[in-house]
């Protein structure tokens, strides 16, 4: 038998969590207009330098000071307000200039924004060209993607196929390498990309030399057209130009070694 005053507790909790909900929209919405707003402004001013300045989630920013990053390097000074914006960019930089978290944040500020759940599929697409490469990034992802709720994966090949596929359909972001992302695409029953949000070629200039360029256009063919890419390369060669312009719109450029 319920006691009295039992009803009106659950109702109290119902109201919490839907005042709850009502503020976390409200935040989120705010999240996007300043990130419009510092976009739209242009390039940050040199005395904004650290992660607290942005419009960023506390989820995020907990991750981000529990990694110990603090500061932004140029590359993510430079590229950060453009890609919280959702726009695509074109970044010139090497191996080193943190350039790893010029990608990471926005992805998980876009699938935070969104409310994005495991029923939401995949959300977010790294591919690396190296499997070495592809493990560093998934590590740092791990460290200040550890406050959100979202599943995460890494598909670089070294395990057996039927194993990856296993945990391929349930996973929000994955960071992978060109080929074997293709592989699944071609053979995995239930791996649709139809749902993805952002998309980033690291190393644009690496996996093109290593081969990939009828790979990359295959996989691009089988994305949305809909969704934001951040590409980033040390060098500017005629491949990575092709790849730019099959992938980006409208993009923004971004450089630190050298001028895209």
């Amino acid at each position: 038998m319920p006691k009295k005053g039992d009803k009106r507790q659950v109702v109290t909790e119902t109201q919490k969590r839907q005042q709850r909900r009502e503020e976390e929209a409200q935040a989120i919405e705010e999240l996007g207009q300043r990130a419009l707003e510092l976009a739209n402004n242009g390039p940050l001013s040199s005395d904004i330098k650290l992660f607290s300045e942005l419009p960023i989630s506390e989820k995020t920013l907990k991750g981000l000071e529990r990694a110990h990053y603090v500061e932004m390097t140029e590359i993510q000074h430079k590229a950060l307000p453009y890609a919280l914006a959702r726009r695509d960019v074109l970044g010139a930089a090497k191996t080193g200039s943190g350039k790893t978290l010029a990608f990471l944040i926005p992805i998980l500020e876009t699938l935070y924004r969104r409310r994005w759940t495991q029923l939401d599929g995949l959300g977010a697409l790294v591919i690396s060209p190296t499997r070495e490469l592809a493990m560093q990034i998934f590590e740092v992802l791990c460290k200040i993607g550890q406050h959100h709720k979202f599943s995460a994966g890494l598909i670089i090949g070294g395990k057996r196929v039927e194993e990856e596929r296993e945990i391929l359909t349930k996973m929000n972001i994955l960071v992978c390498t060109p080929g074997r992302l293709l592989q699944h695409m071609d053979e995995t029953a239930g791996f649709d990309c139809y749902n993805l949000q952002v998309l980033v070629l690291d190393e644009a200039d690496r996996i093109l030399d290593m081969g990939f360029k009828k790979t990359m256009n295959a996989i691009i063919e089988n994305l949305p057209r809909e969704r934001q890419t951040l590409l980033f390369s040390a060098t500017q060669t005629r491949s990575v130009k092709d790849l730019a312009r099959l992938s980006l719109e409208r993009p923004e450029y971004v450089g630190v070694h050298e001028k895209l």
